[in-house]
């Protein structure tokens, strides 16, 4: 074979690996959308890995390829969602935002976040239902570093002014705008029957922002 022959079959042999590759790249997304999917509906005890291969179009022997069993799939497709949760985040320019300012953001994007990714809201009620099980390898700590230093130093010029008390904790402020956005899209359908639909409407959410900053505010101001 000539050299120019040669470096064709070159050519074309890495080209098919590239292919390959995205092959296979592809078919793992397929499989995790239609787990996070599945498991979302059904959670992990009650998911069947024949539907979740139905739904993805993907032969069954694949998920034992990438994800080893249904554990490490549903593992993965946590994780998928978390990736989500983490992106969650504020940007340079809000680092040094007043403290109203900043509860603001965090508060409105996270329920922009929860409304739009109703998997989330009940894989993690399915997770801590579990004890947390699977979540405990995903290596999340630390994760929030970045939103909990904006709210430290948004805690430190209140305080410096002499409005903010000087106890409150930056993580334990964290998890409390989480839980007050959290509980809102978790219990949205039994709250719905309690207070009436309208309270779960998209103006009903921009109300509950707004009511939500106000409470986290009071709770941070000097009496």
């Amino acid at each position: 074979m000539s050299d120019g022959g040669v470096r064709i079959m070159a050519v074309m042999k890495q080209e098919a690996s590239k292919q390959v590759k995205r092959d296979a790249v592809a078919t793992r997304e397929k499989l995790l959308d239609a787990a996070v999917e599945v498991f979302s509906a059904d959670g992990p005890r009650g998911a069947r890995v024949d539907e979740i291969c139905q739904l993805a179009g993907v032969n069954k022997r694949m998920v034992y390829h990438y994800f080893g069993d249904k554990d490490g799939l549903y593992g993965a497709a946590l994780g998928r969602v978390y990736d989500g949760f983490y992106a969650v985040e504020v940007d340079l320019s809000a680092m040094l935002l007043p403290a109203d300012e900043l509860l603001e953001v965090l508060v409105s994007r996270y329920y922009k976040f929860l409304g739009e990714n109703p998997a989330f809201v009940r894989l993690i009620s399915y997770e801590n239902l579990n004890d947390g099980r699977v979540i405990k390898g995903l290596r999340v700590k630390g994760k929030k570093a970045q939103v909990i230093e904006a709210l430290r130093l948004a805690l430190d010029k209140g305080q410096d002014a002499g409005e903010f008390r000087a106890e409150i904790d930056a993580a334990e402020l964290l998890v409390s705008i989480f839980a007050l956005c959290f509980f809102y899209f978790s219990n949205q359908h039994t709250m719905g029957e309690l207070l009436g639909a309208k309270a779960m409407t998209k103006v009903g959410q921009k109300a509950r922002v707004r009511h939500v900053v106000d409470l986290l505010l009071n709770g941070l101001r000097k009496k």
